[in-house]
């Protein structure tokens, strides 16, 4: 019995530190004060500055206080890259 209530405590925890992609950029987005965009996220998570955790299924998470603790500079981070080299 305890041990399924630990189980079922393990996976709440899980479900609250780890967070989807799109979850991701929303926050980021918000702390940064500027759009980011999910490719710039995963650059991020190729980076190492974002943990992951993969499934056999295919899906992916990221961790929430990784995401809450990144902050992207405005000029980063968005599509905007491709107007400014078009401007060059």
């Amino acid at each position: 019995m305890k041990l399924e209530l630990a189980l079922r405590e393990e996976d709440s925890k899980m479900s609250t530190n780890w967070i989807t992609a799109a979850e991701a950029v929303t926050i980021i987005s918000k702390n940064s004060h500027h759009p980011v965009s999910p490719n710039h996220v995963q650059t991020l998570v190729n980076r190492g500055k974002i943990g992951i955790r993969s499934f056999d299924a295919g899906t992916k998470l990221l961790k929430r206080s990784d995401v809450e603790a990144t902050r992207v500079a405005v000029g980063t981070g968005n599509s905007h890259r491709r107007d400014r080299v078009e401007t060059l």
